[in-house]
C-alpha cells in the first residue's frame, strides 16, 4: 500500500523558523514554525513550504540566508489556523509574485480564541482574508481528506484521535454555526509525510495538536507501514503532565526512529524525556537547521 502514495529519491528539509535560532546564528527566530521541503522524484524538483510563521519577514530573511527565493516555492501547506503558523501568508505571497496552491483545512478562516493569559483571537488574522489571498496569487485548496502534494508527499487530512492520553485540543474556542462560543476540537491539525524510497517515512508536524502518536498511527495506517524513521516539528507537550509525556515517549518507541527534532511548542520537560529515551536520535530544532535524506 505504501506504493499508492509514491516515493521520492531525496528530501531536504530547511528549517525556516523555530522559536530558537541556534548558537551564534545569523538566522532569525520567533514564536512559530516553518519548513521548506525540497523533494526530487522522476526528474522533478519541487519545493513545498509548510507553514509561514507569524511574520513573513522572518522566513524571508532566513530563506535569503539559505539562498532560496520565494518564487521557487511550488506549493504552500498550512498545518492549522493559528497565527504563529499562518499570519505571514499574505506577505509571503506578495513577495513570491506568482500563483501558488495553498492546501489547508476548510475551517482555515474561522475565528479562533484563547483565554489565557487573557482572552484574544489567535487565528489567521484579518489581513489574510480569502479575497486578498486569492488576489495575490493564492489558489486555495481546502480538504478534510489526505492527498498527495507531490509524488511521495502526503498531507494527513483530519487525524483520528485514538489514544487515551493525548490532549484533545489546547483550550481554544471558536464560534459555532449557531453563533455561540464553543471549544475548538482543532480538527484542522494537519501534518505531512514524505516517503523516501528504500528508507521509509519522515513526518513533519506543525504543532501536533492531534497528538504525535495519533499522527504517527495515522500515517502508519495510510501507508500500511511502520517504517517511520524521522520526525520533525512541534509536539505540543509544553503543558503536558508527566504521565502524558511518559506515555508519548513509550508511543514513540513503537517506531524505528533514527532521528527526531522537536521544538516550538514541545516544551523543555518533554524535550528532556525524549532525549533521555533517544540519546542518539534526538536533536535540537532551530531556525537554520538543514536535514538531508
Amino acid at each position: 500500500m505504501i506504493d499508492k502514495w509514491g516515493g521520492v529519491e531525496s528530501l531536504k528539509i530547511y528549517t525556516l523558523l523555530d522559536d530558537y535560532a541556534g548558537y551564534e546564528s545569523q538566522f532569525w527566530a520567533t514564536h512559530g514554525v516553518s519548513f521548506l521541503l525540497e523533494v526530487k522524484f522522476q526528474g522533478y524538483t519541487k519545493r513545498i513550504l509548510s507553514d509561514v510563521g507569524p511574520d513573513e519577514r522572518v522566513i524571508l530573511h532566513n530563506m535569503e540566508l539559505f539562498g532560496i527565493s520565494p518564487e521557487s516555492v511550488d506549493v504552500i501547506t498550512l498545518s492549522h489556523a493559528h497565527y504563529d503558523h499562518t499570519k505571514g501568508l499574505l506577505g509571503f505571497l506578495k513577495e513570491a509574485k506568482k500563483e501558488i496552491p495553498i492546501i489547508a483545512h476548510p475551517s482555515l478562516f474561522r475565528k479562533n480564541f484563547i483565554n489565557r493569559p487573557y482572552f484574544r483571537e489567535i487565528g489567521i488574522g484579518l489581513k489574510n482574508s480569502r479575497e486578498d489571498i486569492e488576489k495575490n496569487g493564492g489558489i486555495l485548496i481546502l480538504t478534510r481528506e489526505p492527498m498527495n502534494i507531490a509524488e511521495g508527499v502526503v498531507i494527513s487530512g483530519e487525524v483520528d484521535r485514538v489514544t487515551d492520553f493525548e490532549a484533545k485540543g489546547i483550550g481554544t474556542y471558536n464560534i459555532s454555526e449557531e453563533g455561540y462560543l464553543e471549544r475548538d476540537k482543532l480538527l484542522d491539525d494537519f501534518s505531512l509525510a514524505v516517503n523516501i524510497k528504500d528508507k521509509g517515512l519522515v513526518v513533519i508536524t506543525g504543532c501536533a495538536h492531534s497528538g504525535i502518536i495519533n499522527i504517527l498511527k495515522h500515517f502508519k495506517n495510510l501507508f500500511r507501514t511502520n517504517s517511520i524513521f524521522g520526525v520533525i516539528g512541534g509536539l505540543h507537550l509544553v503543558s503536558a503532565n508527566k504521565d502524558q509525556i511518559n506515555k508519548t515517549v513509550e508511543g514513540l518507541k513503537e517506531f524505528p526512529l533514527k532521528w527526531i527534532y522537536a521544538g516550538h511548542c514541545t516544551g523543555f520537560p518533554a524535550q528532556v524525556a525524549i532525549y533521555n529515551a533517544f540519546p542518539k536520535a534526538y536533536g535540537i530544532l532551530h531556525s537554520g537547521l538543514l536535514i538531508r535524506e
